[in-house]
């Protein structure tokens, strides 16, 4: 029994012998292979260098990834390879590898061992430029400015226009922060929030001034007129030109000052009627035969806008900040659209004076026509061309040239039918007197300017021609 104990009690020394010479051995072996390594608890400038080389700590420490981040959130990404980004060994790795006692790697189990050298970095300046230059928002001609805050006129209000940032940048600050951030090993940079990179508005949306703007010039000039012109054009009188009708005190607060804005109401009816009115001015005119022609502009006949009218309307709706689409108001309007046989429609009268020759159409076809004597051909009597209104009919009248010195009537002519065409007497009549019409009759003994008719024809006529009726009087393609 005491052999057996003896025996059980050698066995587990030798086990015990055994692994104590297998630890050993294993430790050392440890031991040689931290002759090139740095031992465990090994802690260099806060990175873990347990187990690892020189070369491979200088790669871990020539680690570097930078993030640039523009505005609008526009981002460069750039890594040690981009820039040739390294390490540059000073023999510090070395010195600490060669003071350690790679034997005692155990102690790095309980307790570490730190060290703090100093780190040189080099990297091309020149590629990392390249690559941040290459990047759109640093183009100067693509860089949008900064707008500040303002009003707008938006259907029909005036309202706050927020600011608008932009993408306006300084360069040469970007290139700047950028390579003091790699010099300072910084991971990233946020160019929105570095001061004096961007260019920034001065009139933010929340400015109580653009408020208070806007207030008043919605009161003030809130009207809108949007006129319907002959053709299908529009012309609009709204907040931006009613704004600069206004005055402005001391204190930069708008006023509306009733003589000033009377006086603006009259320039713009003023032009609108330059615009819109065509009495007394050229118009076009097709012919009989189909030619073009010009007719002067001397009728009345065409657009006018009633002034006074549309002065006093246009005061009531702007007074009232009305918003309203309609057309001018006219004291006299074309017989069609300008589209429409240049505005005569289809249903007028011509008179073609170089052929003394008269038409009347209805609805596009002529539905009389008849030769015709107009004024005698000098400078005094010689019927003038014109676009007129047929006014003023009567039967049975009187006509009567201009008195003379001794008060008397320049001539006193009864005709059955009188249609005028002019203020100054000129118009269409029979003419009893007369036993034959048209050819070159006008020249020798033509009227005194009225256009003469066959008094056969003139009842008919009389009747046709209904009050503002289109007149175009021409002298062809001669005149």
């Amino acid at each position: 029994m005491i052999e057996k104990n003896y025996e059980i009690k050698q066995g587990a020394a030798v086990a015990v012998l055994s692994a104590a010479v297998l630890a050993g051995s294993l430790y050392i072996n440890q031991a040689l292979d931290y002759r090139d390594a740095f031992i465990p608890g090994t802690v260099i400038n806060g990175v873990k260098a347990d187990g690892r080389t020189v070369a491979e700590m200088e790669e871990i420490l020539g680690e570097y990834d930078l993030k640039v981040t523009f505005r609008n959130g526009k981002e460069l990404s750039v890594s040690a390879e981009d820039i040739d980004y390294h390490y540059v060994s000073d023999g510090s790795l070395d010195a600490i590898l060669a003071q350690q006692n790679p034997y005692l790697w155990g102690k790095g189990l309980i307790r570490s061992n730190t060290h703090e050298i100093s780190e040189k970095k080099e990297y091309s300046k020149e590629k990392l430029l390249k690559m941040l230059n290459a990047m759109p928002q640093m183009n100067v001609n693509a860089m949008i400015a900064p707008q500040d805050a303002r009003l707008d006129y938006v259907d029909g209000t005036f309202t706050v226009t927020p600011e608008v940032e932009g993408t306006t940048l300084d360069p040469e600050l970007v290139r700047n922060t950028v390579l003091t951030a790699v010099d300072r090993e910084i991971a990233s940079v946020d160019l929105e929030n570095t001061e004096g990179v961007y260019s920034s508005p001065q009139v933010r949306k929340d400015d109580e001034g653009l408020d208070e703007e806007a207030e008043q010039l919605n009161e003030l000039a809130g009207g809108r007129v949007v006129y319907q012109l002959p053709g299908g054009g529009t012309k609009v009188l709204d907040g931006p030109i009613l704004k600069d009708w206004l005055e402005v005190d001391d204190e930069g607060d708008y006023y509306r000052d009733d003589d000033v804005w009377d006086e603006c109401i009259k320039d713009y009816v003023k032009e609108l009627a330059d615009e819109v009115d065509t009495v007394y001015k050229e118009h076009a005119f097709t012919t009989h035969d189909g030619d073009e022609i010009t007719v002067p502009g001397k009728g009345y006949y065409g657009y006018r806008i009633d002034k006074t009218k549309e002065e006093e309307q246009l005061w009531e709706e702007l007074d009232e900040n009305e918003q309203v689409e309609r057309e001018p108001l006219y004291s006299r309007t074309e017989a069609a659209a300008p589209d429409d046989n240049h505005g005569f429609g289809s249903s007028y009268v011509e008179v073609d004076l170089s052929k003394q020759h008269l038409w009347i159409y209805k609805d596009g076809e002529v539905i009389l026509e008849t030769d015709v004597v107009s004024g005698l051909n000098d400078k005094e009597h010689k019927t003038p061309a014109g676009a007129f209104f047929a006014y003023d009919k009567k039967t049975d009248t009187v006509l009567r040239g201009d008195k003379q010195d001794d008060g008397e009537w320049g001539y006193e002519t009864p005709v059955d039918y009188w249609i005028r065409l002019t203020d100054t007497g000129i118009g269409l009549h029979d003419a009893n007197w007369r036993y034959s019409f048209g050819g070159n009759i006008w020249k020798w003994n033509g009227s005194h300017g009225c256009v003469n008719i066959p008094p056969k024809v003139m009842p008919t006529i009389y009747d046709l021609v209904y009050e503002n009726m289109p007149v175009v009087v021409h002298y062809g393609d001669t005149q």
